[in-house]
């Protein structure tokens, strides 16, 4: 079978800089070779010298990147370059995705989660956010697809940061903080980017890595989010997820618009049919207003950690690596919106073989 084909979301709000960026990247000398899928050429440099696929509009770059128009499904797309990589031996090792700035990036990690094909040939490596650090805070304010955009990211990356004073950095650094103190925040410099900056970064499931260091899933939190509450979700193969005594497990929520975001762990094991059964109920009630979710589980009776990936109602669960010798913990993050945080940590509590639990199951 082929190596599954890593991709790159790049999104972010009207005049973010995503087209300056993509230009970079496809200009710029690489040894692996990109697929660059964009809404319109526009404004792209297009020097090309090979029509890979007049239909769907493929053209092949002088240094043997591709730029593609997505002019219909994303699906399609995708699936049309992976026939040119297999018929025409057209060399692919990425996919690089820039969206609208007015799109919202879940329905395009849906389609690769929902797509049996694109589950097969394709694997998603991260999401990243751009944004303008001198309208951010407006444009957070006024327009949904921004916050959106925000708090599904991966990494956030701060552009136009030269234009803009300190203190509005700051003052953008603790808002994004705010609706995604899970993703990385940095400053970008458009005119210095190279592609392993944005490439091969492998954020989308960089969780089952960080858990197992504790690297602290809430690093990026700072003290203007003090409201707390405990929440949490948890799923194995089926998707379902669990419930914890408070002192168990640790969260912090934040609010700002109606984002909320929720970080749990625990070291007790979690039981795998109380967790499915919670993870469904989740997702049924809930499912559009969960933006975006993933976890490391250790689940009762299972010498490997569960990995689960979720935007809104489409999620998927994998045996991740062997627990090994060291300490085995759960982690789990939720983003969304307008979420009953309480009602969720109550109900969760429930499915984390406790002691207690324990004794009432008739469980070793």
């Amino acid at each position: 079978m082929d190596q599954k084909i890593p991709v790159t979301i790049i999104t972010g709000f009207l005049g973010a800089g995503k087209t300056t960026l993509i230009n970079e990247l496809l200009h710029q000398p690489n040894e692996e070779k990109i697929a660059v899928i964009v809404n319109e050429f526009g404004d792209i440099g297009v020097d090309h010298n090979l029509v890979v696929n007049v239909e769907e509009d493929i053209y092949q770059m002088n240094n043997g990147c591709l730029c593609c128009t997505l002019r219909a499904d994303l699906a399609d797309m995708l699936s049309s370059i992976y026939a040119v990589r297999k018929t025409q031996e057209v060399k692919i090792d990425r996919i690089v995705i820039e969206t609208t700035g007015l799109a919202e990036p879940g329905p395009i990690a849906q389609t690769f989660m929902r797509n049996p094909v694109l589950q097969e040939h394709y694997s998603l490596d991260s999401v990243l956010t751009l944004v303008d650090s001198g309208n951010a805070l407006y444009q957070l304010a006024h327009y949904e697809e921004s916050v959106e955009q925000a708090a599904f990211a991966d990494k956030l990356l701060l552009t136009k940061v030269e234009e803009t004073s300190d203190h509005t950095i700051h003052l953008v650094k603790q808002k994004l903080r705010t609706l995604n103190p899970f993703a990385q925040i940095e400053e970008l410099d458009l005119e210095k980017v190279r592609v392993p900056d944005i490439i091969g970064l492998n954020l989308y499931d960089e969780q089952k890595v960080e858990q197992s260091e504790d690297h602290g899933l809430d690093h990026h939190h700072e003290a203007d989010s003090e409201h707390k509450a405990c929440g949490c979700g948890h799923h194995n193969d089926s998707g379902s997820c669990c419930h914890g005594q408070a002192h168990h497990h640790e969260e912090e929520s934040t609010h700002t618009s109606n984002i909320v975001s929720l970080s749990l762990k625990t070291s007790e094991p979690i039981h795998p049919t109380l967790i499915d059964m919670w993870m469904n109920e989740l997702i049924m009630t809930f499912g559009m207003d969960l933006l975006r979710y993933k976890g490391v589980l250790n689940l009762y009776g299972d010498s490997n950690q569960i990995i689960y990936q979720g935007v809104n109602m489409a999620f998927k669960a994998e045996r991740g690596q062997p627990w090994g010798e060291g300490e085995r913990e759960s982690v789990l993050v939720f983003i969304g919106k307008n979420l009953p945080l309480e009602e969720m940590r109550e109900s969760f509590n429930k499915c984390i073989l406790t002691e207690e639990v324990r004794l009432e199951l008739g469980i070793d």
